[in-house]
């Protein structure tokens, strides 16, 4: 850390200025001493952040209330996406399919936080969370007041990237020969600066985890670069690099239903049950080192096992759609 401290910074000297003004989110200092105010919550908090969209934040984050769910913890989901809503949509799909196929999907309480602050934040935490051994948050893909309270309040702040140069930059830029550090990208900058606060105020600091989300076989290449990029900014930047989900047609599919590959174990005759993806989930949750769950997870063969889902005529139809939609796949 010592030795990385005048290169970051450095870079944080070159924070994007367009953040400065009335109209900006407060500055770390601000939201860390606020943050400092309120109570802190006994769930461990996820957040799953980055400014770069379309990277996979909301998979990741239902994948991993889902997982947590199955292994018999409390979970709260809170989507502070309130344009998108993706997680709590996904949520509430889940919800009807469980009810349309009676078969005790596990999952997890969650809202969508429409009035958003800091302290409005902590209030719903302290009024729902209550009780829970972990709270998801699914922050949007943009700045915000809010989003920079939930990562100065997180135990763990997961940041999925793909391998794109694009999805790369909101971390840092590296130079193109020399493949070294040139500048830290504005969430890289917000990040750092957040955790420089804590720090300064002997605060608890989150675990940063970024994750190489979404990764194909046919990139190998840019998968390679991508690699050694986040390898490089991972040692001046203090943060661990983990795996995320592949891309896979068989995880959209399911997402429709507000289901994950772990459910299929459930469900008879829908979809082929593949033991590999479900592995793949369940070494998510190992990367994210959460209490708990650092050296164990969910173990696949101790997975729920199916259950009748042909009680009633509506259950019958449900399930039959279901099963020609997946069949239809070919991931």
């Amino acid at each position: 850390m010592d030795q990385t401290a005048p290169v970051l910074n450095g870079m944080l000297a070159r924070h994007d200025p367009a953040l400065e003004g009335s109209s900006a989110p407060p500055v770390a200092s601000v939201i860390v001493k606020q943050a400092m105010t309120r109570r802190r919550p006994g769930a461990h908090i996820v957040v799953f952040a980055n400014e770069k969209g379309g990277v996979g934040k909301s998979t990741l984050a239902f994948h991993t209330a889902v997982a947590l769910a199955y292994s018999g913890a409390r979970v709260l989901a809170i989507d502070l996406d309130r344009r998108q809503c993706s997680l709590s949509h996904t949520l509430n799909v889940r919800a009807g399919t469980d009810r349309a196929l009676n078969v005790g999907l596990p999952s997890a309480r969650h809202l969508v936080l429409e009035r958003q602050s800091g302290p409005l934040l902590d209030q719903e935490i302290a009024r729902i969370g209550s009780g829970t051994d972990f709270i998801v948050i699914d922050l949007p893909g943009a700045d915000s007041t809010t989003a920079r309270h939930a990562i100065a309040i997180a135990n763990t702040l997961v940041t999925p990237v793909g391998s794109s140069t694009f999805d790369l930059n909101a971390l840092g830029q590296t130079h193109p020969v020399t493949r070294q550090l040139t500048r830290m990208g504005n969430f890289g900058c917000l990040v750092s600066e957040i955790r420089a606060e804590l720090l300064a105020h002997s605060q608890p600091v989150f675990d940063w985890l970024v994750l190489k989300n979404r990764s194909r076989t046919t990139d190998r290449r840019l998968e390679h670069q991508a690699s050694e990029a986040l390898s490089l900014m991972a040692t001046e930047m203090n943060f661990r690099v983990g795996n995320g989900l592949a891309e896979r047609i068989g995880f959209r599919d399911l997402l429709s239903y507000g289901l994950t590959y772990l459910d299929l174990n459930l469900i008879p005759g829908v979809g082929r049950r593949r033991t590999d993806i479900e592995q793949s989930i369940i070494s998510l949750l190992a990367e994210l080192e959460l209490p708990g769950f650092a050296n164990s997870g969910v173990n696949v063969g101790a997975l729920p096992k199916q259950r009748g889902v042909m009680s009633s005529g509506n259950a019958s139809a449900y399930a039959s759609a279901l099963q020609q939609h997946m069949n239809r796949q070919t991931d």
